[in-house]
């Protein structure tokens, strides 16, 4: 190392020591003042806590920033700018933009993980002089309408218990009627359970042959809020626990169609099941839920395409919840189902908007991803939601490695461009995977001359 490198990193480090010396002198200084001002105010009855920086000295330090830090920023960023500044031995600011710049962009358009997170509610009561009313409504709700609500639930279980079995010793036109009034009753005990407050919008069309409800998803409780004017036939995931045993023992008077996502065969079966059963029009029109998942009721995710490949006539059908009371969205993440149960029945009442929209056929042409995404278009529009392209189901899927290791080796790369090396060139004889002439390799970014990304391939951006 030359003497004049010595030297000027030492009188670089010795005006920095006195920068510090001098912004700490300062800082001293207005700690002085503030503790100065903060007694007098003591003096006079203004009670501050001495960890808690009041307005001047807040203003003091905003000051000393500005006049020994922000300027010396910007004096590094305009020699930065400049074409003959040296940028391939040491970082510099712009160096980190890029990556901040990912950061941000990756958190504010981050609309998939907002499809699946509970919305906080307004609370309009959390006041002083509302608090007596809060406390009285909070004992009301949970000492007084929960108690009532669970003993209605376990009558009218009894009571289906009872018509179900009893609908197994009758002939065969009394036990129709018999499994009717038992759907009748269990749901109608939930609904009165939660103090249900139905809006239905528009009328239902006439049962046709092909015919297919469809209809936007944030709670198994949907189901109940359709059932209360027809009944439908349901198919979807199978369940265990407490929504396994209805979906076994008390919804298969419906006819239901249940099915493992993740079995191949299960879907085949299903696919055809589901054509039969749309052509008979002596059985209750079929319902799905074409997101596959549920969503907050904020957006409206991707809809599967099968419902709409089967279906000769699809009749949408948008539901959309007031949360004045509850949030009716069931986040099976953070809440059991019994526990989503509880926090509806200790609420007021639970709102919500049932529209049955016209039925929509597929047009000329028109593939069946089209004719979902339409038909979703149709539902955000009348419910007020908004539609985003994701598929409901990664949520419950980890990014693949592949694309983890795709953005490490962007970001290798710009940082061997950075500093002027670039990757080694293969050699005659090497493996394929050592000449990187992979997929992922060849839409990888690069940096132009401002630190700006290029050419992001699609299956990348996914994973920003």
């Amino acid at each position: 190392m030359s003497a004049a490198t010595k030297m000027r990193r030492r009188t670089r480090h010795s005006s920095m020591s006195e920068q510090a010396s001098k912004v700490s002198t300062e800082m001293a200084e207005a700690k002085e003042t503030s503790d100065v001002t903060r007694t007098a105010s003591s003096t006079e009855g203004v009670f501050v806590l001495d960890n808690q920086p009041d307005a001047n000295e807040m203003e003091a330090w905003m000051r000393i920033f500005e006049k020994n830090c922000l300027h010396d920023f910007e004096k590094q960023m305009r020699r930065e700018v400049q074409p003959d500044y040296k940028k391939t031995t040491t970082f510099a600011f712009l160096d980190i933009t890029p990556f901040c710049r990912n950061a941000a962009e990756a958190m504010v358009h981050d609309t998939f993980t907002a499809c699946f997170e509970s919305q906080d509610r307004v609370r309009w009561d959390n006041t002083f002089y509302l608090f007596p009313l809060q406390a009285f409504g909070t004992f009301v709700r949970y000492c007084i309408l929960l108690p009532i609500r669970i003993l209605i639930i376990f009558c009218g279980l009894l009571l289906t218990a009872f018509l179900l079995a009893l609908s197994r010793c009758v002939s065969p036109a009394r036990k129709q009627k018999l499994e009717d009034l038992s759907m009748t009753v269990v749901n109608g005990s939930f609904l009165w359970s939660w103090c249900a407050v139905v809006l239905e919008k528009g009328e239902l069309p006439p049962r046709e042959p092909g015919q297919i409800y469809v209809c936007n998803h944030s709670s198994v409780i949907d189901i109940t809020m359709l059932l209360r004017r027809q009944k439908f036939s349901l198919t979807g995931q199978k369940h265990t626990g407490v929504i396994g045993f209805f979906q076994k023992h008390v919804l298969h008077v419906l006819g239901c169609l249940w099915f493992d996502r993740m079995e191949a065969k299960d879907r085949s079966l299903v696919s055809k099941a589901i054509r039969e059963h749309s052509m008979d029009v002596t059985k209750p029109p079929l319902l799905v839920f074409p997101e596959g998942t549920c969503v907050n009721n904020e957006y409206v995710v991707m809809f599967k395409r099968g419902a709409f490949e089967l279906g000769k006539s699809i009749v949408p059908v948008a539901i959309k919840y007031n949360k004045v009371f509850v949030d009716a969205y069931w986040n099976s993440r953070e809440q059991s189902f019994v526990k989503h149960l509880i926090r509806l029945m200790t609420s007021w009442a639970v709102v919500c908007e049932v529209s049955y929209l016209d039925p929509q056929y597929r047009m000329p042409g028109e593939s069946a991803i089209a004719f979902g995404t339409r038909v979703k278009e149709l539902i955000a529009k009348e419910a007020g939601l908004k539609p985003v392209p994701w598929d409901g189901l990664l949520k419950y899927f980890k990014p693949r490695p592949e694309y983890k290791r795709n953005r490490q080796n962007i970001y290798a790369k710009m940082v061997q461009q950075r500093f002027g090396n670039a990757p080694n060139k293969p050699q005659k004889g090497d493996p394929p995977h050592a000449k990187g002439s992979s997929a992922a390799e060849a839409g990888q970014k690069r940096t132009s001359g401002n630190g700006e990304f290029e050419n992001i391939p699609e299956e990348t951006k996914a994973t920003q």
